[in-house]
């Protein structure tokens, strides 16, 4: 059994690590296009394009909506690709 000693630090690391790059707590793969699609007409559902997921994100920020979202796709694959090259759609609530 691991000591009080040991699983403090292991847990405030865990918690740090999530708070300071919340990327790494989001979603970091795209969402099947079907899957998607079929979510997009949903109620509430709020349809967010840029340049990149940070810059999809970023606009959902500004406009208020809930995170984490609900998924985000493009068509070649590349939300999260770094520089972004392209359109990338994300899914979020309001």
């Amino acid at each position: 059994m691991m000591s009080a000693r040991t699983v403090v630090p292991v847990l405030c690391g865990s918690f740090l690590a999530l708070i300071t790059n919340p990327a790494s707590a989001s979603q970091q793969k795209e969402m099947p296009e079907q899957t998607f699609l079929d979510q997009v007409e949903a109620p509430g559902h709020v349809l967010v394009t840029a340049r990149g997921a940070e810059a999809v994100d970023a606009e959902a920020r500004r406009q208020g909506l809930r995170f984490p979202a609900v998924g985000y796709w493009s068509p070649e694959n590349i939300c999260f690709k770094t520089p972004p090259t392209g359109d990338c759609n994300g899914l979020f609530r309001r």
